[in-house]
């Protein structure tokens, strides 16, 4: 199904917009080992949908780590350091795909559970920042991406119906809850994202390899 006739698109960031989820997956498995815990298979799919403050929360509370949350928080962020202002870069065909959809008259958001400060840095250094008309971000009221708190706070904040807007994801718990909402979700494949493709298929209206999948649906070509 073509998306180009929806009035909003919202964007993932880890995974779908960001090249990031293989740093994450990285740190993940670094910062259990600084505490002796080697990875468990399921970790990364119910770690990846949180915030840094639910997921260090959560990691703290399933592996009885000393120290607290306060003790994970503190490894993730000096493994990740500045990596979102120097080094993660955008995904393929991500900044063809957004400047076609606003040369289309759209409007563009994100919804994403990683922290306002990271992807503010690191999408403004790719120059793209100032595309979006909204974010929303996991926490305080706005539940994580297991409901769909963090969309539904922009369909809402636009006065839009959720099946007037397309949610693009990653995450399986994300495309989930969007998809039982009434978004229309648009997929696309992440190696890191610990999200099952036939799983994916089940909860996403279209699954694509990379965003570069959905680009036909526009003409409009990228601005320098």
């Amino acid at each position: 199904m073509d998306i180009a006739g929806h009035k909003c698109f919202i964007f993932d960031l880890d995974g779908t917009l960001l090249a990031s989820t293989h740093m994450w997956h990285d740190i993940y498995g670094a910062a259990l080992a600084r505490f002796g815990i080697a990875m468990p298979d399921d970790y990364v799919a119910h770690v990846n949908h949180l915030n840094i403050d639910g997921g260090t929360a959560y990691t703290a509370e399933r592996f009885g780590i000393a120290g607290g949350k306060a003790a994970v928080e503190k490894v993730w962020r000096e493994l990740a350091g500045d990596a979102y202002a120097k080094e993660v870069e955008l995904t393929p065909h991500a900044k063809e795909l957004l400047y076609a959809i606003k040369n289309a008259g759209k409007t563009l958001a994100i919804a994403t559970a990683l922290d306002r400060d990271l992807a503010e840095a690191c999408l403004s250094r790719h120059g793209v920042w100032g595309l979006f008309d909204l974010f929303s971000g996991v926490g305080g009221s706005v539940r994580d991406k297991s409901t769909a708190d963090v969309y539904l706070a922009v369909s809402e904040g636009l006065g839009l119906s959720p099946a007037q807007c397309v949610v693009f994801e990653d995450g399986y718990e994300g495309a989930a809850s969007a998809h039982g909402a009434g978004f229309f979700v648009a997929g696309v494949r992440d190696r890191y994202s610990g999200a099952d493709a036939d799983r994916m298929r089940g909860v996403c209206d279209r699954l694509e390899a990379d965003l570069g999948g959905y680009l036909a649906d526009f003409a409009s070509p990228v601005r320098d």
